[in-house]
Parts: structure tokens; C-alpha cells; sequence
């Protein structure tokens, strides 16, 4: 049985969404089985309460008949992604219509959560956004950060860190919630189809539980519930066995919208293209085959290039343009050596692209799009920011 240990991780390239890119992260492993303690009896003690207490994987399958979100209006959401601390300008706030403060965090499986490093100044980023008429979402896990059964599958954890997430939203005056619980990749092969299949197992339970908490201390209607997702729906260990997925059950049903991480689904020149997005076999035609309806279709922009799955295998787009100035805007990729490495192929978006995603977007009568993070963006009165040519399109 492991205790809790306080680790220090530096989440370089990680999935997207789900990382504080070239930050250091103080966080607590939740992949812990108990609560630290000071006798072998007190720790059997605690294994065996949760060992009653875990509930059996769901079999409830929603409809919009069990819940029905507000409709959204075509293309009015811009949604902006913040780590660290970012406060964002008001020149880019006036282009945005939400920012999602990135992460809030379980400290363990109990249920007690904690905001990542970077963000002291959380209460005075509210204010400036809603100063702007922007509206501001708390976002809860990330990529790196592993959610157990402990803390989903045991009723009275799952309904502490309900409430927690729910005070911490009235303390800090907060107009949504954003769930980015999103699969792991770990080592140990055992641990991580146990991780990634509390999903499968308990994703819907939480979802639902926390509407319905979201709606009882607020209102229907006063605060969004928002989901990112990934670009496409498993992940592999092997060519063979797939070990995660979002189950098909209705979750959606209780959200305003999802977000589509549209990116790291593949490397270099193939990394988050239009065809990736928006083609025949793209993530808007898998998740709405999947049943998400297109009225609740986010879809996501990255505001970096990758070239590989190492931590030094990204590079932010303002570095990508910083590298070469005068790239020209139909190009989306870069050669590049980093940190000595060999030459790489580093694939991003620019300005021709993400215009394009939002144009289609539009098409589609989608709500509108996302993007992660503001940070790696240039001043958005750049000729090359990709705030400013999202955001000239989206008004048009």
C-alpha cells in the first residue's frame, strides 16, 4: 500500500490540454491507495472502508430526455485556455468570450482539491475578464493528472469533491466548469488500464452528480458545464488492446458543450490538421457519430507545434514565428533542432489554418471553438497572431 507522497513533475509536451508546458508542477500522486498513517491498523482500516464502499461501474445510459442543456447559438463561443498565472491583456480579452483557468486539482482521494502552482492571482484575473465581458471557467485534471477509482468510485469522495469544486466556484465567483478528466499514460501497464478505465467506469456518475449539484446551489441555466475530450477516443498500449475510452452512455446530455482537444493526435507536418479536425474520417464526424449532437461541438485549436512525444519535442507558436519571421502563413510545419537534438519536424497552425477551422466551424453551425493556451500566442496586435485572425473571422 502506497502512501501519499508529494512529487515534483516537469510536464514538458505532455497532451495539451492536459500540461503546463516547460513549467514545474507541484502536485500530490493520486494514484495513492490510502491516506498517510501512522500504524499498519489504521492504514487496513482505511483499505477496507474503500473496498465497501466502491461502487460497481455504471450501466445508466442518458438521453435529453433525463437532461436538456440551454441551447447554444452558432459561433458564440471564443474560449481561451490560461496555465500558470496568465494574465491575458485587455486587447486579447475583447477577442475572447471565455477563459478556462487551468487546473484545479483533487490533492487526494478524499476528495480535497488545490489549484497547480502559478495561480495567487486567480481572483484578480476573474475580475479583470468579467471587467472585459468575459466569463471565466474553472478547469478540473489535465492530462498528467491521474483520476483513481478511489476518488470516483466511492460515493463519499465523489461527493467531497463535489462540494469542494462547487465552494471554491462561489468563492472565487466563477461562471463555469470545465471537466478536462482525460486518460493517462503511465509505465506500468496494470496501473494504467486501472486508471484509464475509472472512466469507462464512473465518468457519467460524476458528470451527472455534479449537474445536478452545479443546478442546486445555482440555479439550471446560471453556470456552464463544459467537458474536454480527446480528438479521437482511445488510447493503445499495444496494437491489440485498447485500454480507454469515453463510454457511450449520454454523458453529454448533461453538458453545455464539449471541447475537442484537436491536437497531439499525431507528429510534425500532421499535427492538428484541418483534414484531422473537420475530413471524412475527422474528429467532428467520429463524435458525432458517436452521438454528441453538433449543437454542443467545440472544436480545438493549438497554439504550439510538436515534432515528437518528448518533453523537449514542442515549441510554442510565438517561438515557432520567433525561429523564422518570415515563415509564410500557408506553411504549418518547421525544421528545427532543440536542446541539441537532431533536426525535427515541427508541426503547428497558422494564421491561414486556424482561420480556416473557424470558417468551417461557422459552415457547420458549430458554437464555436477553443483554443490551448493563450500564453504561446503572439500580442494579439502581431500581424501573426493567432487570437487576432481567429477572432477577425469568428465576428465576421
Amino acid at each position: 500500500m502506497k502512501n501519499i507522497v508529494i512529487i515534483t513533475i516537469s510536464a514538458l509536451g505532455l497532451t495539451a490540454c492536459g500540461s503546463n508546458q516547460g513549467v514545474k508542477t507541484t502536485i500530490l500522486d493520486a494514484t495513492v491507495k490510502s491516506p498517510q498513517t501512522k500504524t499498519a491498523q489504521s492504514e487496513n482500516k482505511v483499505k477496507k472502508i474503500s473496498q465497501l464502499e466502491m461502487e460497481l461501474p455504471s450501466t445508466f445510459v442518458a438521453t435529453n430526455a433525463d437532461y436538456q442543456t440551454e441551447p447554444l447559438a452558432p459561433n458564440s463561443l471564443m474560449i481561451g485556455y490560461l496555465i500558470d498565472g496568465y494574465k491575458p491583456t485587455d486587447n486579447q480579452l475583447k477577442e475572447m468570450t471565455h477563459v478556462v483557468i487551468s487546473f484545479l486539482r483533487a490533492i487526494d482521494y478524499s476528495g480535497e482539491i488545490t489549484m497547480t502552482s502559478g495561480w495567487e492571482n486567480i481572483d484578480e484575473i476573474v475580475a479583470s475578464a468579467h471587467a472585459n465581458n468575459v466569463k471565466v471557467i474553472i478547469s478540473f485534471g489535465g492530462g498528467e493528472f491521474k483520476v483513481t477509482s478511489e476518488l470516483m468510485a466511492v460515493k463519499a469522495n465523489r461527493s467531497n469533491l463535489i462540494k469542494n469544486i462547487i465552494t471554491f466556484i462561489k468563492e472565487h465567483n466563477l461562471d463555469g466548469f470545465d471537466c478536462d478528466w482525460e486518460p493517462s499514460w503511465i509505465d506500468d501497464k496494470a496501473e494504467m488500464e486501472a486508471i484509464n478505465n475509472v472512466i469507462t467506469n464512473h465518468y457519467i456518475t460524476f458528470i451527472k452528480e455534479f449537474r445536478n449539484a452545479l443546478d442546486t446551489e445555482f440555479g439550471k441555466g446560471n453556470k456552464t458545464f463544459s467537458a474536454a475530450i480527446l480528438n479521437g477516443n482511445s488510447i493503445w498500449y499495444s496494437s491489440k488492446k485498447q485500454i480507454a475510452h469515453f463510454p457511450q452512455n449520454g454523458w453529454w446530455n448533461y453538458l453545455d458543450w464539449v471541447s475537442l482537444m484537436n491536437y497531439d493526435n499525431d507528429l510534425g507536418s500532421k499535427h492538428a490538421t484541418f483534414e484531422s479536425v473537420f475530413g471524412l474520417e475527422g474528429s467532428v464526424v467520429y463524435w458525432t457519430n458517436f452521438g454528441i449532437p453538433k449543437a454542443k461541438v467545440v472544436t480545438g485549436v493549438p497554439y504550439y507545434a510538436r515534432a515528437g512525444w518528448g518533453p523537449a519535442e514542442w515549441l510554442s507558436y510565438k517561438e515557432v514565428i520567433n525561429i523564422n519571421p518570415s515563415i509564410p502563413e500557408t506553411v504549418d510545419f518547421i525544421k528545427y533542432k532543440k536542446n541539441n537534438l537532431d533536426e525535427k519536424e515541427y508541426g503547428f497552425n497558422g494564421t491561414v489554418t486556424v482561420t480556416k477551422k473557424v470558417a468551417e466551424g461557422k459552415r457547420l453551425n458549430l458554437p464555436g471553438i477553443m483554443f490551448w493556451q493563450l500564453a504561446g500566442d503572439l500580442p494579439v496586435d502581431h500581424e501573426k497572431s493567432l487570437l487576432k485572425a481567429m477572432s477577425k473571422e469568428f465576428k465576421k
